[in-house]
């Protein structure tokens, strides 16, 4: 069986394509941080947003983090990324120790708060930006 020369190039030269589950899904992540712990929370978000994006787990926008307070001023942290598809977090423990690791630091430094989980994760949708 002769294999065509192009398809032949193709398989050597052309870098392989991550395939996708699915579309591009957008989370919006809330994380109730331990008192005094804020900046060491930063910290590792911070870390483990450029791991993702440069292992493509991630597109570059939208991400967002920002922070506030709840609860008689305790600090919560908001974070909205877009993951390169829906499977893409559950990969992270079993193929990519690196943030596995960063993502149990970041657990570590939460609290559950109001009867709710110390990080929630919610999908969402962009419905519009403005670019001012």
């Amino acid at each position: 069986m002769r294999v065509p020369l192009t398809l032949l190039l193709a398989a050597v030269f052309v870098p392989p394509v991550l395939s996708a589950a699915g579309p591009p899904e957008t989370v919006h992540i809330a994380y109730h941080v331990q008192p005094g712990k804020l900046d060491e929370f930063l910290k590792a978000v911070a870390e483990q947003y450029p791991e993702c994006l440069k292992l493509g787990l991630v597109l570059a926008t939208p991400h967002l983090v920002m922070t506030g307070k709840e609860d008689g001023g305790k600090p919560v942290v908001i974070e909205v990324l877009a993951w390169r598809d829906g499977d893409a977090p559950d990969s992270v423990p079993q193929s990519y120790p690196k943030i596995f690791a960063i993502w149990n630091r970041m657990h570590a430094l939460v609290e559950k708060r109001g009867g709710r989980p110390g990080i929630e994760i919610d999908p969402v949708e962009v419905v519009g930006a403005s670019t001012r």
